[in-house]
Order: C-alpha cells, then sequence, then structure tokens
C-alpha cells in the first residue's frame, strides 16, 4: 500500500483561530470532523495568529498509526497548507479548506500542475465530543475483533511447532497492552471544584472512560497486536538462534552463535515511537547454552551502563523454539524513570547477508 494511504481514524487539521468562517471569539479549541465514507477524522486547532498544523489518518484498519502531516496558514476564509518537509524539500500539492462550522470540504488549491492527492480532499461533517467517543469507542472494538480473529487463525494455520505461540501470546496480551498503555495515555486531569464545594474523587478509569483519546490509543495498541499475529513465522525458519527477532511493539533481538557455541545478543527497545527506549547487549557462554528436544535456552547476566547501581546488573532468559524467541529479564531494581522492556515473544527473521 502506497504510504500516502495508511489506514487508520484521525484526521487533524490544526488550524490557527479555528475555521474559516469563525471568528476569534467563536472559535473552538478544536473542531473535529469525521469522513464516514473514508472513515477519516479531522481536527482543527489553532497555533497561535494565522498559523496551522495538519496531520491525518485514515480508520480502515482500526488502530492504524500512520499519518500525514502538514501546515500552512488561514487566508481570509480559508486555511492554505501543504505537507511539512525538511528544509528545501518539496512540499507536493497545496490545498485548501471551505466552510467550517458544520462541514469542511478539502481541495486543490486552483492553478497547480498535476497535483498528487496523499488521501485528503473530501467533505468531512462536524463530530462532537460525544460523537467522536463513540467512533473511537467503536474503533477499539474493531481492533479487539480483529486481534481475536487473527489470533484464531493463527492457532489452526501456523506450522505445528508454533500453533501453541498463539495462546502463550494471547494469556500475555493484557499486560502488554497495559505497559504499552501505560507509556502512551495519560489520563485528564479532573476537573477543580469551586472554591467550598465539595466534590467526590472520580471512579478509577472514569475519566479515561470518556476520553476519546484513550480510546484511540487503546485501538493503536490493539492493531499493534493483531498486526503481529497476522503474520505468520518465517517458513525458512530452522530453529536456530542466529537471527534479528521482533515483538511487534518496538522490540528488537539480534542474535549471533559463534563456532564455539557462544551467543552474542544485542536486545534494544523504542516503546511508544522513542518516548521510552533502551539499549542492552552481553555474551551468553557455552556452558549455559542448552538445548533439548528441539528447543533451546540460554541465560546469562548482563551489565547495562548508565543506570544507578542496583539496576545496572540484568539477568536474561532466553528460550528459542519453533519460529519464536522468549526473552525474560529480572533485576533488583528498575532505573527510575523507565517504562521501556525487553520481555515478551518475538519472531524470528533471517540475519541480514553481510
Amino acid at each position: 500500500m502506497n504510504s500516502r494511504f495508511l489506514s487508520a481514524s484521525l484526521l487533524f487539521l490544526l488550524l490557527p483561530c479555528a475555521v474559516p468562517c469563525w471568528g476569534a471569539e467563536e472559535a473552538p479549541a478544536v473542531a473535529h470532523y469525521y469522513d464516514e465514507v473514508g472513515q477519516r477524522h479531522l481536527a482543527i486547532q489553532s497555533l497561535g495568529g494565522t498559523r496551522v498544523s495538519v496531520s491525518l489518518r485514515w480508520a480502515m484498519d482500526p488502530g492504524s498509526a500512520g499519518t500525514w502531516a502538514g501546515n500552512g496558514e488561514r487566508r481570509d476564509n480559508q486555511i492554505l497548507f501543504a505537507a511539512t518537509v525538511d528544509e528545501g524539500q518539496d512540499r507536493g500539492a497545496f490545498f485548501v479548506t471551505k466552510g467550517g462550522e458544520s462541514k469542511l470540504e478539502v481541495s486543490f488549491r486552483p492553478g497547480q500542475k498535476m497535483p498528487q492527492d496523499p488521501g485528503i480532499l473530501g467533505v468531512y461533517r462536524r463530530a462532537s465530543d460525544e460523537k467522536r467517543l463513540q467512533l473511537l469507542r467503536k474503533e477499539a472494538q474493531a481492533a479487539d475483533d480483529r486481534l481475536a480473529a487473527a489470533s484464531k487463525n493463527a492457532s489452526r494455520t501456523w506450522p505445528a511447532a508454533d500453533k501453541p505461540v498463539a495462546a502463550d501470546w494471547k494469556s500475555n496480551w493484557p499486560a502488554l497492552r497495559e505497559r504499552w498503555m501505560k507509556i502512551a495515555y495519560q489520563p485528564p486531569e479532573p476537573a477543580k471544584p469551586k472554591p467550598g464545594v465539595l466534590m467526590p474523587a472520580p471512579a478509577k478509569g472514569a475519566l479515561s472512560d470518556k476520553d476519546p483519546d484513550y480510546w484511540l490509543k487503546l485501538a493503536q495498541a490493539t492493531a499493534l497486536g493483531y498486526f503481529f499475529m497476522q503474520t505468520p513465522p518465517d517458513g525458512a525458519n530452522t530453529g536456530a538462534w542466529d537471527g534479528d527477532y521482533d515483538d511487534g511493539l518496538g522490540g528488537r533481538v539480534s542474535i549471533r552463535q559463534s563456532k564455539d557455541g557462544k551467543l552474542r545478543v544485542n536486545l534494544s527497545c523504542t516503546r511508544v515511537g522513542d518516548m521510552q527506549a533502551a539499549d542492552l547487549s552481553g555474551e551468553v557462554p557455552p556452558q549455559a547454552v542448552k538445548s533439548k528436544s528441539g528447543e533451546h535456552s540460554a541465560e546469562a547476566v548482563f551489565m547495562e551502563p548508565e543506570v544507578p547501581a542496583d539496576a545496572k546488573e540484568v539477568r536474561v532468559t532466553l528460550r528459542r523454539k519453533g519460529g519464536f524467541l522468549w526473552v525474560q529479564t529480572s533485576r533488583k531494581a528498575s532505573p527510575p524513570g523507565s517504562f521501556a522492556w525487553f520481555d515478551g515473544i518475538y519472531r524470528w527473521m533471517p540475519a541480514p547477508v553481510e
């Protein structure tokens, strides 16, 4: 699929004083729109003055996080914008908006020679907060349904050695998604009570449940899960240690085995983009590498630099079977402020040819 047509569900147009036909006093902080046919969401927000920033997401695949980013400015009763690119690069086609209070139309700026549409053109209807909440809850449920179907299909169609992985991965998924959400989502602050008025504390999760952004992040986390389960193990897998491994959520493991049996291991992760990242490398001596009944295991203590002393030693346990790798780590204390993790199930990929 062309990268310009990434599927998902939120089209954000960020605009200076709101929508073109509104005055500054009437401008909402963020104005949201939705294209039901194209499953595209649009939001417009002021950046100050006449400046505008734009990001685009489609929802054909629930939870997809692919975005198109742009920027521009408000001119009279229109917004003029184009793609955000590095300095000196071609911005491509320019777009203009028309309308705004109940619907918004995006079209090409007149006078361009053969402009290309990355999937922005069209009419979007205004979406209230209640409508957005409804749409994003529905998207999160659709992502859950897709994940359930992918897991069920994996348990039926994957090679015999890998079929049990689907059930194992599914049992770990709730904790895995909770870890992801802890990084990706911050609940809104509760409303401040008026002076002299006592207000009961909101129930746990009440604010998140009514926050559209919570359901969007939940859908995006689940999308990573179903993308992982929809991808079958590589047929070239032989069960050997050598290879690169991917957990579908930004975790990577690289393993190379020398002739004497020693393993060189590098673990890295970038969770939720680069919001939480970590790297860990070490070696497993030959005597700590075991094999039994087609399953391989290895265990050693790696040293992580630049962390407090009680967090430096990390015990890494690896298990290799079929087309997957299981990683488990433990240490006396976690580095302060770190929510990154290495634990999980990783899919094998062949090592690149050097």
